[in-house]
């Protein structure tokens, strides 16, 4: 029992004779650790504000320049009884939407009416030498989406939408070269051509398909998003 208290007050007496030098060491770790943890806090503060506000300019540069599509087509699309509107499963994308009774085809087939040769003799030429001219550096494509009602199996409908959409594009390529020559090139490399088939039908009510409707084909126009322009604009300089 005396040898322990001898070693208790040995231990006792060596540390406080180490205490300042031991506690002086921890207390400038603990600075040190505080600093770092305040600049890492100010740092991501930083980050986190840089973020905002680049997604929040953005979001401006985008919204104006829909606007200044919507602008640039707005008289010509009201004049076809059209309109020009968000795609609200896509923020970069605007949307035309053509009903069956302005672009018809032949019941079951991919072949254009008359009066829809008419259709996009007079609204192609316009659409895209506005979008491959002024509109040009705020366009990343644009696609050519055909649509069908519920009649018949998913497979036949599929094939159908693709053999229209297409049928729309081929005789867009016919348009543009005689009317728009100067836009041929452009129209190549932005236009596609997709089908649907009966994926987006509408409904007028919550169980019933409204078919006409449905038979649609539909002009997606989408914009560039802040990070393809700011390439382009790398690229040109």
């Amino acid at each position: 029992m005396a040898k322990t208290i001898v070693k208790v007050h040995a231990t006792a007496d060596r540390m406080r004779h180490a205490t300042p030098q031991t506690f002086g060491a921890s207390h400038t770790t603990i600075g040190i650790t505080d600093l770092m943890t305040s600049l890492a806090v100010v740092f991501i503060l930083l980050f986190a504000a840089q973020i905002t506000k680049t997604s929040s300019a953005g979001q401006s540069e985008l919204q104006e320049n829909k606007e200044d599509v919507q602008s640039a087509l707005r008289d010509h699309i009201q004049r076809l009884g059209l309109s020009l509107d968000a795609d609200p499963r896509d923020p970069l994308a605007l949307v035309i939407v053509v009903p069956e009774d302005r672009l018809t085809f032949e019941f079951g087939k991919s072949s254009l009416s008359p009066a829809a040769d008419r259709f996009l003799e007079d609204a192609l030429p316009f659409y895209v030498g506005a979008l491959c001219g002024p509109l040009r550096d705020k366009i990343d494509s644009l696609a050519i989406e055909g649509h069908t009602d519920d009649h018949g199996s998913d497979a036949f409908n599929l094939k159908l939408s693709q053999e229209r959409s297409l049928a729309v594009m081929v005789k867009g390529m016919e348009i543009i070269q005689a009317a728009e020559p100067t836009a041929y090139q452009c129209f190549q490399e932005i236009a596609s051509a997709s089908g649907r088939g009966k994926q987006d039908l509408i409904h007028a009510a919550v169980a019933t398909v409204n078919r006409e409707k449905s038979r649609r084909v539909i002009f997606k126009i989408r914009l560039r998003s802040a990070e393809q322009r700011h390439l382009v604009e790398r690229s040109t300089h």
